[in-house]
């Protein structure tokens, strides 16, 4: 473990599960610090910001900040900035997301444009056939579509609300035209944290408790790869799934034990 420079961490079944801090994640920040290791915070959320998943993360102990965390909204905006500087986004979400775009200096396309250098979909529980009509002409004028990821469905707590994906989904069948997708399993959130650490696929591990999301990401952006099964993989799932991982430990507990008896080794 000890040759990988930088560690893309997922959060929830990783480092905690719902509000509970789960065994090791606390010592495995600190290993990565004590040991010069470049890591960042990855999640797909398109509805929290980052100011309350750091918050969360400080609440239960983790002295996260800005410059370790990086959200799928985030990855897309950036992405976007990158490709369209000071260019104009029709941004399909709320407030905060519209802040975030305009921070990275575009311009947030007002309600009654038809063009745009690219269409953002991120959560919107305004969403209407107004916003449709608009995402739908301004992608179909040429703008890029993309977004934040493609769930289905939001958990809340009394049951589930139309998430993400149900939104893309819709102005997908409507523009015709199928959008880029920032959060895992697609490798755009990994390729913009290494983008922004500085390193490339052969130095990186994706350390994540999903198969189908967190490591088939790693796969798919070419990093390593490090499955744990404190989140939603049982290791008979393990067994049964052809996508393999490169590493395999039962929580950070394990993983911190290992890397502290290899380093006492050396």
């Amino acid at each position: 473990m000890l040759p990988y420079t930088t560690y893309l961490i997922d959060l929830d079944g990783v480092i905690y599960r719902g509000n509970e801090l789960l065994p090791g994640a606390k010592e495995f920040v600190t290993w990565l610090d004590a040991n010069q290791k470049k890591y960042l915070f990855l999640t797909n959320n398109s509805f929290a910001t980052a100011a309350q998943v750091l918050a969360k993360l400080q609440r239960l102990g983790i002295a996260a900040d800005n410059a370790h965390l990086l959200t799928a909204g985030q990855a897309a905006v950036q992405n976007i900035a990158r490709r369209f500087p000071n260019g104009s986004v029709y941004v399909v979400g709320e407030q905060p997301l519209m802040n975030l775009a305009a921070s990275f200096g575009l311009k947030v396309a007002d309600m009654d444009t038809q063009e745009a250098d690219a269409v953002l979909v991120g959560l919107d529980r305004d969403f209407d056939y107004a916003i449709l009509t608009r995402a739908m002409s301004a992608i179909r004028s040429g703008a890029l579509f993309i977004t934040i990821n493609r769930d289905p469905v939001l958990p809340v707590a009394d049951g589930f609300i139309p998430g993400c994906g149900a939104l893309t989904a819709a102005i997908e069948v409507a523009s015709g035209v199928t959008p880029e997708v920032v959060g895992k399993p697609e490798p755009m959130l990994l390729n913009e944290a290494m983008h922004m650490l500085g390193s490339q696929p052969g130095e990186t591990v994706m350390v994540g408790d999903g198969l189908t999301v967190d490591i088939l990401a790693g796969q798919n952006a070419g990093t390593h790869t490090l499955l744990l099964l404190s989140g939603s993989t049982s290791r008979e799932d393990l067994e049964k799934s052809s996508i393999k991982p490169d590493h395999v430990y039962e929580n950070l507990a394990d993983l911190v034990k290992q890397m502290n008896q290899e380093s006492n080794n050396k």
